[in-house]
């Protein structure tokens, strides 16, 4: 069987479908994705892919000309807002994916796959499986791309697009995956679960490195991993870390901050127990780690519920707030300001006993769930 991947360009689009990729590539089909940007990358993981927009530049379309990205961020965009709406959403992927239609398109005719993959706010796999009348597999990301009313929205915005290429009708078949625990998607308003979703266990995916010293080693002091992603890092929201850095003179612990191609001249005086990485494998780094202080992203939640630890949230610089409505009403965590996230906050994350059991709870709830290769076995068998 051929199989067509179609992401969004970004690591956070395409990290968390390649485990499954592989599954489907380790059963002995054959594998290939079609997307843009940063998502090329890909191809570092052993996979063909054909870029459907070469040369193009993702950041006037994520954010177009005329909308400021300053040290604070455009709040008001929703790829910075703390929750947008699903209209908001909906427009803004409904233009990135318009973007890659014909590419995406031209590939995939060209390739003639038995089944597309793509996650519910890529609008380009929905269409390539109508056009090709093959089935769909829609794994979601998060809580934020669960909800039916997000998916309406986005095949509505997208309709220029099935209209241009003349597609009509739906796939024969979708089949929606979700990478929540129990526990969690139990907590999510009701419109933004999906109940027929067939669970699978997110096994974290974050690229390959050359283990520096430093990783390899058992850290001497409790670890705390602080990231803010790419988006918000690279236009410079990593700024806002500034209250953090102070903090952490007053904490007993090693900070590591990657900073995902933000600039570290932002972060005037860095104590000494500041490790700044550009970037590190981030399954590995909370491999040594006690806790995580995040941006709120959906992967990066995921992946350290995965590892077991406790978290905090800084509610901006992503979309994808699953984690600030998520984490504490669960108990894995907790959600600060920027500008009130102290040495009290950092010291709870690897003190804090209830924390941390609750957090051992739903890292168990991930083991229990079918690994990407149960449930490639299990999707080949319904569709025949």
């Amino acid at each position: 069987m051929r199989v067509l991947f179609v992401t969004s360009p970004g690591l956070g689009h395409l990290f968390p479908t390649v485990p499954l990729a592989q599954a489907f590539r380790a059963a002995g089909h054959r594998v290939r994705y079609a997307t843009g940007g940063l998502s090329l990358g890909v191809a570092e993981a052993g996979f063909d892919v054909v870029d459907v927009t070469p040369g193009l530049d993702y950041l006037p379309v994520y954010v177009p000309r005329g909308t400021a990205a300053g040290a604070d961020g455009p709040s008001d965009h929703p790829m910075f807002a703390e929750d947008p709406e699903d209209a908001e959403l909906a427009t803004l992927f409904a233009r990135v994916s318009g973007v890659m239609a014909d590419g995406a398109l031209a590939a995939a005719r060209e390739w003639s796959p038995d089944l597309v993959v793509a996650p519910p706010l890529q609008g380009v796999g929905r269409l390539l499986a109508a056009a090709l009348g093959v089935p769909l597999v829609e794994p979601r990301l998060g809580s934020y791309d669960s909800g039916a009313r997000l998916r309406t929205l986005l095949r509505a915005g997208m309709e220029p697009h099935w209209a241009r290429h003349g597609v009509t009708g739906e796939p024969p078949a979708t089949i929606p995956l979700t990478t929540l625990p129990p526990s969690l998607t139990a907590l999510l308003p009701e419109d933004r679960r999906t109940p027929e979703a067939r669970p699978v266990r997110h096994l974290p995916f974050n690229g390959g490195t050359v283990l520096p010293d430093w990783l390899a080693e058992t850290p001497r002091l409790p670890r705390i991993a602080v990231t803010l992603g790419t988006i918000e890092a690279q236009w410079g929201g990593i700024a806002i870390l500034g209250p953090l850095m102070e903090a952490a003179r007053g904490v007993d612990a090693e900070f590591v901050l990657t900073l995902g191609g933000g600039d570290p001249a932002l972060l005037a005086d860095v104590p000494p127990n500041v490790r700044l990485v550009d970037w590190a494998p981030l399954d590995l780094l909370l491999d040594t780690c006690t806790a995580v202080i995040h941006h709120g992203g959906s992967g990066t939640m995921l992946t350290a519920a995965a590892a077991g630890l406790p978290q905090c949230v800084i509610p901006r610089g992503s979309y994808q707030q699953t984690g600030a409505d998520l984490l504490p009403a669960r108990g894995i965590g907790i959600v600060a300001e920027p500008g009130t996230l102290g040495a009290a906050e950092c010291r709870a994350l690897f003190k804090d006993e209830r924390l941390r059991d609750n957090a051992h709870q739903v890292r168990d709830e991930m083991l229990a769930m079918p690994t990407p290769a149960e449930t490639v076995g299990g999707l080949v068998q319904s569709l025949g």
